[in-house]
């Protein structure tokens, strides 16, 4: 387990695998990028210490809470296009 500041340094490359990032406006992108590396952390249960808004943002990708933040949004339509390309490789 690291800290969460080590985490909010990171930048998140996962999305340069997604061969169509049309889909996503340029605010989600750099959103994907600036707090991917943390959230993915956060669902691995890798921070040693979230606040409370990290809780919250975690929360709501589990489905427990609404999703009210840009970056949850965000990453739920990350998420979602990742599936779709992996259901797309697996059918081809």
């Amino acid at each position: 387990m690291l800290p969460r500041e080590h985490f909010i340094k990171q930048p998140y490359y996962g999305i340069n695998d997604l061969k169509d990032t049309a889909s996503l406006t340029s605010a989600q992108i750099r959103l994907i990028k600036k707090h991917g590396c943390l959230i993915n952390a956060l669902l691995q249960d890798e921070v040693l210490n979230p606040n409370f808004a990290d809780l919250q943002i975690l929360k709501a990708i589990n489905g427990k809470n609404a999703p009210t933040n840009p970056v949850v949004h965000a990453w739920q339509k990350y998420t979602q296009l990742k599936q779709s390309q992996i259901t797309l490789k697996n059918s081809a």
